[in-house]
């Protein structure tokens, strides 16, 4: 009997339970044809290629998680691994970066690509990465321009007294209310229904916003006002980019760098045919 067990103590033990598939959750605010989501599934197609069958990327559009702020959020509590917001919206959390989303600050999409993806861009995180985040690149959120239902946009005279939507970053609603608008914070979720109820009477987006989500519907005018021109901050949950195994880290670090130029070139494309 004593033999028989210690026989049966001795066997090998069976196969070791597969580590669990890790989930990376990446959540944006716009259509699934949008720009942002062709980078989004790029980094997708990247990360699960590189990574086998370890990894699993999922990609959640139209706000499904959740409006901008929340999904921030999420990635401040360890609850949501990525999503990018653009470096005014982030004012908020670090005001010096206010000033990055200042009236014609920048000639074309190529002169902020030269400027985030040198000095000032790695300079950058540091100040975005004390607030419970990984800031892993950049992606284009494009030149933006105002519609509304009222009239055509010629001169600043022509946004007296227009209720016109903005982000809710500081520079920005500034930069409206000197051009002599009358700025409306709102979430990009609320916009359509705000503008269709008349709560306000336009809004400014690039050409790929307000395509997506058929902002021509409930707006008369399109004007080609081109007064920001935005940088969106891609980022990653610093509490979950900590469990993440190094070699799975630097898999993620390098697709957000290598989707950069697919989802840049989506917002440029969109900008010559969309007009």
């Amino acid at each position: 009997m004593i033999l028989a067990l210690v026989g049966i103590l001795s066997l090998p033990a069976g196969p070791v339970e597969a580590a669990a598939k890790i989930v990376i959750k990446i959540g944006t605010a716009v259509a699934p044809d949008h720009p942002e989501n062709i980078g989004a599934r790029k980094i997708k197609e990247l990360v699960e290629k590189r990574a086998g069958d370890r990894v699993e990327v999922q990609v959640f559009t139209d706000n499904q998680i959740g409006d901008q702020r929340t999904m921030v959020e999420n990635l401040r509590n360890g609850t949501q691994e990525i999503t990018w917001v653009t470096v005014g919206f982030f004012g908020s959390y670090e005001p010096i970066l206010n000033v990055i989303e200042s009236g014609y600050l920048f000639r074309d999409s190529w002169h902020s690509y030269k400027v985030f993806d040198g000095p000032m861009g790695n300079e950058m995180r540091a100040l975005v990465e004390k607030h419970g985040v990984k800031l892993l690149g950049y992606y284009e959120a494009g030149l933006r321009h105002i519609t509304n239902t009222v009239r055509p946009i010629r001169t600043p005279a022509d946004l007296k007294g227009l209720k016109i939507r903005t982000p809710q970053a500081k520079y920005h609603l500034n930069t409206l209310k000197y051009m002599g608008a009358n700025p409306v914070a709102m979430s990009f979720g609320e916009l359509y229904t705000a503008m269709q109820q008349k709560v306000v009477d336009g809004q400014e987006n690039p050409f790929s916003n307000i395509y997506k989500a058929k902002f021509y519907e409930v707006n008369k005018y399109l004007s080609l006002t081109g007064h920001l021109h935005l940088t969106h901050m891609v980022m990653y949950s610093a509490k979950l980019w900590d469990k993440l195994p190094a070699d799975l880290q630097k898999i993620v670090r390098e697709a957000v760098i290598e989707s950069q130029e697919t989802q840049r070139k989506a917002v440029r494309d969109d900008d010559e045919t969309l007009l």
